[in-house]
């Protein structure tokens, strides 16, 4: 839980007040403070014009002049205070609040106290305090404004100036009720207030929350998203549909008509109520199926755009035919491999009893050299059923490249400088380094088999760089006896070979790891010896996985 939410949740318990609700009470004591400020400026006027404006000024003309200004003064005082947020909020609302109930008591006094009718100035004064502070000081400001008038009410006693006790005393407790009532109920008033506004607060986070949340499934989503008004105009994309058509980051006001024109026809259609949908290739290059979702009833409205890439949807739908396969093949050569690993122990347990010469000797050896290639062949397989469990990532390949040769020089039992490689231009690529490895092993071990012998220089290069679209390629090249025209076609077809020992599975599982990793692999013809050719995938297919070299 955030620190914001964890202050609401406070707040709402009656901790601690949240920080919109501490903002807006000391917003209301500012409004509070200029109606006190016009209310001590009325005064002054009735001051200066005393005996005019009845009852105001009636009994004590000079003293409520003098009340009035100093009243006035305060508050002017006060509006600074409360702009510059001196001193903490409760204190500032304790002190304006008593000077309120001192001044328009005295006010009060030299108007005629309450008979005059200024008193209500004091329910006022005690519904606004009741805003502002906690029940006690609410209750405590109550208390002493009805003190406060008690002695109002008893000055002329207690001075001398009247010998007996007035008889208006039930007047002031009647009045003393009311300002305890109106305390009461504009305090609860303000409680229920706060709570409402310390609720809303929380809501408010809590939407803007989930807004950010949605807004980052949709930004990421794999699929790309459109949003487009009724005139078709685009109004939100997510980073998926902005690579699929090639806009920009921030792209503002834009016509799916421009944008793309093979869309916008679809779209068009849709809205005029005929069904289908078709591929159609975006601007980038990709090859894009549109699904349209009307945001209301009627085609007036908005349209939801799903954009699927086409070549996601085939790797997905390979990987589920491959997942298949792999079940299959494990369980076909389970059941080889058990009577083949009895074979081939008999055959050598036959070998060892008998002369290699003899006839019988012969026909073992020729059992145990064919097992050992069906064996060969039943592991190929097993590697082709296992190319469904794919972990791409990110990394460079001329890094990955240079640290992998010591290992594939190992593997092909060839010297290091019999690989060359040569980089055009450094790539950063997608792709499940272990099939990549596997790749690139049975394609230098292919043309190795079909160079020369390595005296000193390459037998093998291997060249890194990129298209005229862009795509990051890795090409192995040899100077051997090539591919004849007759046979390039057939190559990569399983059990395909041109000698007598090969399995005929090494390029077709090749090419089968290329694509289950968004790649592909082809033979380019050249006029000497054999050019194969990796073409990586979209390097933002996996933009969130780590980077590795």
């Amino acid at each position: 839980m955030s620190a914001s939410n964890h202050a609401l949740d406070l707040a709402l318990d009656g901790v601690e007040t949240p920080l919109l609700v501490r903002e807006q009470n000391w917003l209301l004591l500012s409004y509070f403070n200029a109606y006190r400020l016009a209310l001590a400026l009325l005064a002054c006027i009735a001051g200066l014009w005393a005996g005019s404006l009845a009852p105001f000024a009636s009994t004590d003309p000079r003293l409520f002049l003098v009340v009035a200004l100093l009243y006035a003064g305060v508050y002017l005082v006060a509006i600074d205070t409360t702009r510059r947020r001196l001193g903490d909020f409760e204190t500032q609302a304790a002190v304006f609040a008593f000077c309120d109930v001192v001044g328009l008591i005295l006010l009060m006094h030299a108007s005629g106290g309450l008979a005059s009718g200024t008193g209500t100035l004091l329910l006022v004064s005690t519904a606004g305090t009741s805003f502002l502070l906690n029940r006690r000081l609410t209750i405590f400001f109550a208390a002493l404004t009805t003190i406060g008038i008690l002695l109002e009410r008893a000055w002329p006693y207690l001075t001398g100036s009247q010998s007996g006790l007035p008889s208006s005393y039930s007047q002031v407790g009647l009045f003393g009720l009311v300002l305890f009532a109106t305390a009461s109920l504009a305090h609860l008033v303000a409680d229920r207030l706060r709570h409402t506004e310390a609720l809303a607060e929380k809501q408010e986070i809590d939407l803007r929350q989930m807004a950010r949340l949605n807004e980052q499934i949709v930004q990421h989503l794999q699929s790309g998203v459109l949003v487009i008004d009724n005139g078709g105009y685009i109004h939100l994309t997510n980073k998926t549909a902005s690579t699929y058509l090639g806009l920009p980051e921030t792209p503002g006001r834009l016509l799916l008509r421009t944008v793309a024109p093979a869309l916008y026809e679809q779209w068009v259609a849709q809205r005029e109520g005929q069904t289908g949908r078709r591929l159609f290739v975006s601007p980038t290059g990709y090859t894009l199926l549109p699904r349209f979702k009307t945001l209301g009833r009627d085609t007036t409205a908005g349209t939801v755009v799903f954009l699927e890439d086409t070549a996601i949807l085939k790797q997905q739908a390979q990987q589920m035919k491959m997942s298949g396969l792999a079940r299959l093949t494990a369980g076909i050569a389970h059941e080889i491999r058990n009577p083949l690993s009895a074979i081939t122990h008999a055959a050598q347990l036959l070998l060892e009893s008998t002369d290699r010469e003899s006839e019988i000797g012969s026909l073992a050896a020729i059992i145990d050299d064919q097992g050992r290639r069906m064996n060969t062949i039943v592991e190929n397989v097993l590697q082709l059923g296992r190319r469904d469990r794919t972990t791409a990532s990110r990394f460079d390949l001329h890094a990955w490249l240079g640290e992998t040769l010591p290992a594939l020089a190992t593997a092909l039992n060839v010297p290091i400088q019999a690989l060359g490689l040569v980089i055009e231009r450094p790539q950063t690529v997608c792709f499940d380094t272990d099939h990549l490895f596997q790749i690139v092993n049975n394609l230098c071990h292919n043309s190795l088999k079909n160079s020369p012998p390595f005296q000193d220089s390459a037998v093998v290069k291997m060249l890194i760089g990129a298209d005229s679209e862009g795509h990051s390629f890795l090409d192995v090249i040899d100077w051997g006896q090539g591919i004849k025209d007759n046979i390039a076609e057939r190559i990569f077809d399983p059990f395909f070979t041109t000698t007598t020992r090969g399995t005929g599975l090494g390029l077709y599982i090749a090419r089968e790891l290329a694509e289950a990793n968004g790649g592909r692999l082809d033979y380019c013809k050249t006029t000497g010896g054999c050019r194969f050719r990796l073409t990586f995938g979209r390097l933002n297919d996996c933009l969130e996985a780590p980077i590795s070299s």
